[in-house]
């Protein structure tokens, strides 16, 4: 599942690229991705793609608890 860290970066994919055309970026708290998000995701099995660009659209995905590790170690 994609998610990217800004709104500008998340729109330029929907207005450059064909497969996502018809998508609308949608903000979420940062909160409610950690708390929320992520674990649903993990128990769901699915992977975290974060900042996907270029004409493929592709990036890093990685596993949601990897991504909660490393959010939790940059929380202040």
């Amino acid at each position: 599942m994609p998610f990217w860290s800004s709104e500008a970066r998340a729109k330029r994919v929907v207005e450059t690229v064909n497969a996502y055309k018809n998508f609308e970026p949608v903000p979420i708290e940062l909160t409610t991705f950690a708390e929320k998000w992520l674990p649903g995701m993990q128990k769901d099995g699915l992977l975290c793609g974060l900042n996907w660009s270029g004409e493929r659209v592709t990036g890093y995905d990685l596993a949601p608890s990897d991504v909660l590790a490393k959010f939790m170690a940059y929380r202040p």
